[in-house]
């Protein structure tokens, strides 16, 4: 039987905002390029192959990006959510996923007429573990927030964006090489993207703060 354990006071750290800022320049690094680069089909190109060319600097920032916040929010979220059992787990999962995030960025892409390379091998396997880790991870935070009396008017809004970001993780697998792969894909990357944001805003929330035991003042979370 497990004990419960005082929770210890928090201290801003500033790692919500960091979260906030790392999806803003992620989702504005993925609004330009589809901007400049109106010769690929949203429905059908993967958001990797927006990383060749002279705008895939862009790209790359965007991963880092997108990586930079999963880290900033799995250490916000150590302290934020009471876990028990298997939920204990996916601060650390989320951590590596935004590790593989950033190595899929440190990786070039291939042009899709070339021939594979090991750049392109690493890039794909690690695009690939990020996003399973990551729906993995809130999938475990979700079920933590049940048992987390701070997070009771939340925990509807979670399960359902996880479902969403698990059907896209499905839908992407199934739908490769198909004409809507690069749909389905932005579907899983705009879920785990919305959950950073409101999971961020949250924690950095007035009602958050008193069912915590802060004091209703402003501050970085």
């Amino acid at each position: 039987m497990e004990q419960n354990i005082p929770r210890p006071p928090h201290r801003p750290t500033g790692a919500s905002l960091a979260t906030l800022i790392g999806v803003g320049i992620a989702v504005a690094g993925v609004v330009v390029l589809h901007v400049v680069r109106a010769d690929l089909d949203p429905r059908e190109a993967v958001m990797s192959h927006y990383a060749n060319g002279s705008s895939g600097i862009v790209m790359t920032l965007v991963f880092y990006a997108f990586g930079i916040a999963a880290l900033a929010l799995a250490f916000r979220l150590f302290s934020a959510i009471d876990r028990q059992g298997v939920t204990r787990a996916f601060p650390y999962l989320m951590t590596i996923g935004g590790l593989a995030m950033l190595l899929a960025g440190a990786f070039e892409v291939d042009r899709p007429d070339a021939p594979e390379t090991t750049g392109e091998v690493v890039h794909s396997n690690a695009a690939v573990a990020a996003f399973v880790l990551l729906v993995v991870s809130m999938a475990l935070a979700t079920m933590a927030m049940w048992r987390d009396d701070r997070w009771y008017q939340f925990r509807h809004t979670s399960a359902a964006i996880t479902v969403v970001a698990a059907l896209g993780a499905a839908g992407s697998k199934i739908s490769t090489g198909s004409s809507w792969t690069g749909l389905v894909q932005r579907v899983l990357a705009g879920a785990v993207l919305v959950w950073f944001v409101l999971v961020a805003r949250y924690v950095r929330s007035e009602q958050f703060r008193l069912a915590d035991g802060e004091l209703p003042i402003d501050g970085g979370v």
